[in-house]
């Protein structure tokens, strides 16, 4: 991760250069020098710190430890630089007129320069230091062999759970027990097994299985985060259940209450109906207990099934002796045999389905062995590795790979101290008919590693392998609380705030981000858990042992510091702090980070409620919380704050000029303060969990806004300032008064990919609207939400790049003629959603058969989606299809947006 750190400052030497020519007249040397040190340092640094993660040399650690402190040094520096800089150029308080002034003069020229030449230099000096140190305490540089990545990955980053390779077997048998008609009383399944083994994969595969064949009315998926209480538990499976026999009071949360009302609640809501819940993450046995006494049993087959670390297998065999007349319902996963192991290496390393037979046997006899002994038959070590593999050549880079895998930390550094150089360097690796001469079975000290090392040996080498820029995209994911579904679009949008995304042409920097959430799918990295209609990543989650690994990285390279407990010590030089925690607030903090770059809060606050005896056991004014400890905070980029009860944020929020991300969630903030306007590099304000309805007309004039998203906020009668940038648009509504045609603000957001507008009027803002839609060339969502629609949405030749449109309100369809050439005017539609309106005429509907469309069964909310199979459905058949688009977005996966 040093190297990560100094790729950073090499980037914004590059920004800074660019842009602030004229002030580094009187610094270019200074910086010209430490951009060559760091330029040096950072081409060994990527094997020194290969050598820390053996632990084999500490010198090497100190080494490395001391290097990235002096990148970070040199970020600072830059940063303060660019934000005094911004200072002076953007003018932007009116309050300190005066400080303006004296900016614009030459003083500014004088007292800028001299001060980044005074820090540049002793950085410089520092690592004149740290050199001398390597010298005298003699850390050679020992290089290793340089693998190049590439580009010929495959596109199986869909392979997702539907791929049962190696775990056929537990499916059918777990199958069986799910529809054991000979014992219809209520059963407790357990998936016992340790971590990396395919407990959570093998539980998704039965979802999807039941699901097809709808033996259960209700069917609830949940995996536990991390200290939920049995009240969290038991109302969550109430709210699914409930959302799965009507999605729409599904959408409404229940108020949390004490644990005997939930269980009644949810008690009720079960009762004479066949259930499946699959649930992960129950540690003890208690909450057991509290689950299974809030659960009927009406003997008509409905089951539970746990999926469990080995740690809680007193909580399985508990689980099983609640089974009436059952002798086992324990189901022990465990680690694959070489056949397994290579069986699944193959489905994921090759696209197997386009080799024959014979070529697929040969693949599988020639990796057996060296697989299996990596990767210790771990199902996660296995796609791991074959993901990092996919981006190499093959034959002779995978047998580097393999190579430097198989021989192990200690193994590779006496190899490299007897003098014979690096083991992956020889020619004679790069013969592919030697491999098995070479990948030798483990010796026996090798055998003794311990499983978690043996993983993690894995995970270190397809970390390394990532670009610097997307290893820190990938270690911000430690930010974010373990087994949480992440949305892409929020993580790529604090990417941007970051920099981590590197501008490139002809794509936008969000596309870059889904690109990279692609290839770290494609590495098995981060697991999809869910697609959106138009086939991109809309949510992931990491494995919980990947976190840990994540986490670990982190912390060690002072990349992020996370907690998630109450009562810690935070240190002021911390750069990104995390707070996690479901069960109560953080601590007050009463230090400043003065070197802060982002805050992250995902926390879980329960509400207080008056007492029964009607004192004064209201709301606690000490449990409201502000963001006031952020004041010292002038470097923060990124702001994410969930969960806490919020009323106001500081005025000082204005002041964070470096600030790009803002998000609040909190549904007692009604206001934002008006200094919200001087946020002149703001790029995503997101509001969208907050009752604030108004904002400060001039927060419209910041030309860097990219993506706005919030929940009834309404927009201006008309907007000076042209917002080249836009993107997003959500949660919107118009002003009052009538639009003009020719001044409505959406003319001046003509980059629009995504827009949400609702309660608009037909006869007020109807005309200007249409006029916007034909200017919006780029648009890809809309979501409309008025009195009436018009039909342009369907009719007009400006359109083409939408994909996915949502009305709400009458609309006015358009002549039947018109969906005749729909493929030609919407040749990116693949969804229609219609709520609260008139349904599309039976002569339209048969037109989007035709077109490849096939209506949901969902009454009281038609949904069309593009099928690409040909003609039209038949009428039995349109529910199942137009499911199958969706099966991918499992019941109970829901991001945390």
């Amino acid at each position: 991760m040093a190297e990560t750190a100094i790729a950073a400052v090499l980037s914004k030497f590059g920004g800074l250069a660019a842009s602030e020519a004229k002030v580094l007249l009187e610094v270019g040397d200074d910086m010209m020098l430490l951009r060559d040190r760091l330029e040096w340092l950072q081409a060994f640094l990527r094997d020194a710190d290969h050598r820390r993660r053996t632990g084999a040399d500490r010198l090497t650690c100190v080494w490395v430890r001391q290097t990235r402190d002096v990148a970070f040094e040199a970020e600072d520096a830059l940063d303060e630089f660019f934000r005094k800089v911004d200072l002076e150029s953007m003018g932007y308080q009116r309050w300190i007129k005066w400080l303006k002034e004296y900016l614009l003069g030459c003083w500014t020229q004088i007292l800028l320069r001299h001060e980044l030449s005074g820090r540049l230099k002793k950085i410089n000096s520092r690592l004149n230091q740290i050199s001398d140190n390597q010298k005298e305490y003699k850390i050679e540089h020992m290089p290793l062999a340089t693998l190049t990545s590439s580009t010929t990955a495959t596109s199986a980053w869909r392979d997702g759970y539907k791929n049962a390779v190696g775990l056929e077997k537990e499916v059918e048998t777990l199958k069986e027990m799910l529809l054991h008609k000979g014992h219809p009383q209520l059963m407790f399944i357990s998936i016992l097994g340790e971590s990396g083994v395919g407990k959570k994969t093998l539980s998704r595969i039965l979802l999807h299985d039941m699901k097809n064949n709808n033996h259960f009315e209700i069917r609830v998926w949940y995996n536990m985060p991390p200290d939920s209480t049995t009240e969290h538990l038991l109302q969550t499976i109430y709210e699914r259940a409930r959302q799965a026999i009507s999605p729409t009071q599904g959408d409404q949360p229940v108020q949390e209450g004490s644990c005997d009302d939930i269980a009644g609640m949810l008690r009720h809501l079960l009762t004479n109906k066949k259930y499946l819940l699959i649930i992960i993450g129950i540690s003890s046995k208690t909450m057991l207990n509290c689950l299974r006494a809030s659960l009927p049993d009406d003997n008509n087959g409905s089951r539970v099934v746990l999926v469990l670390d080995i740690v809680n297998e007193e909580v399985a065999w508990h689980a099983n002796a609640m089974n009436k007349g059952l002798s086992n319902g324990i189901r022990h996963l465990s680690r694959f045999d070489k056949e397994k192991s290579v069986k699944l290496f193959c489905s994921r390393a090759f696209r197997t389905n386009l080799l024959d037979e014979t070529t697929v046997n040969s693949m599988m006899s020639k990796y057996s062995e060296v697989v299996y002994n990596i990767t210790w038959g771990y199902p996660l070590a296995i796609v791991v590795l074959a993901g990092l593999l996919r981006f190499k050549e093959n034959p002779g880079q995978w047998t580097a790979v393999l190579q430097q895998l198989r021989s192990g930390p200690a193994m590779e550094e006496a190899h490299q101290q007897d003098g014979e150089g690096n083991q992956i360097t020889g020619p004679a690796m790069f013969q592919e008919d030697r491999i098995e001469e070479k990948m030798s079975p483990p010796t026996t000290e090798a055998a003794n590693l311990s499983t978690r090392t043996s993983i993690e040996r894995v995970f270190w080498a397809s970390f390394e392998d990532l670009p610097n820029d997307l290893k820190s995209c990938f270690l911000y994911l430690a930010a974010f609380p373990k087994d949480t579904f992440l949305s892409t679009d929020s993580i790529v949008r604090m990417w941007m705030a970051e920099g981590f995304i590197r501008p490139q042409k002809g794509k936008t920097i969000e596309e870059l981000g889904d690109d990279y959430f692609k290839e770290l799918a494609l590495r098995c990295l981060v697991q999809v858990s869910a697609m959106n209609e138009a086939g991109g990543i809309k949510k992931i989650i990491v494995h919980r042992r990947l976190h840990g690994f994540l986490h670990s990285e982190a912390h060690e390279a002072g990349f992020i510091d996370a907690h998630d407990m109450h009562d810690v010590f935070v240190p002021p030089s911390v750069r990104r702090l995390s707070f996690m925690s479901f069960q109560g607030g953080y601590t007050t903090f009463t230090n400043k980070f003065c070197k802060l770059r982002s805050f992250i809060c995902w926390a879980k606050q329960k509400e207080h409620r008056p007492s029964s005896s009607g004192g004064s056991g209201g709301v606690d004014e000490e449990h409201w919380h502000d963001l006031k400890f952020l004041q010292g905070s002038d470097l923060l980029r990124v702001v994410d704050v969930r969960g806490l009860r919020i009323k106001e944020l500081p005025n000082e929020i204005g002041d964070k000029i470096h600030l790009r991300y803002l998000r609040v969630n909190s549904e007692h903030l009604k206001e934002l303060p008006s200094s919200i306007q001087r946020l002149l590099n703001l790029q995503t304000l997101d509001i969208r969990d907050t009752e604030v309805e108004e904002i400060h007309p001039s927060f419209w004039k910041i030309k860097t806004l990219r993506h706005v998203i919030a929940k009834n906020l309404t927009l201006p009668s008309s907007i000076n300032e042209e917002l080249g940038e836009l993107q997003t648009l959500h949660g919107v509504k118009p002003s009052k008064g009538e639009w003009d045609q020719d001044n409505c603000p959406l003319l001046k957001m003509t980059k629009l990919r995504s827009l949400e507008l609702h309660e608009f009027n037909d006869a007020r803002h109807g005309a200007a609207l249409n006029t916007s839609l034909r200017q919006l060339h780029l648009l890809g969502h809309l979501k409309l939400k008025g009195d009436e629609i018009s039909s342009c949405v369907f009719t007009g030749q400006c359109l083409q790049y939408l994909q996915t449109v949502e009305l709400d309100g009458t609309v006015q369809w358009p002549a039947v003629d018109a969906f005749k050439n729909l493929r030609f005017v919407r040749p990116n539609l693949v969804q229609l959603s219609l709520t609260n309106t008139n349904d599309a005429p039976e002569d339209i509907q048969q037109e989007l058969r035709k077109a490849g469309f096939i209506r949901s069964r969902t009454p009281f909310q038609p949904v069309y989606r593009l099928s690409y199979k040909q003609g039209a459905a038949k009428p039995e058949q349109q529910g199942e299809a137009s499911s199958s688009k969706m099966e991918q977005q499992h019941q109970g996966e829901k991001a945390e947006e």
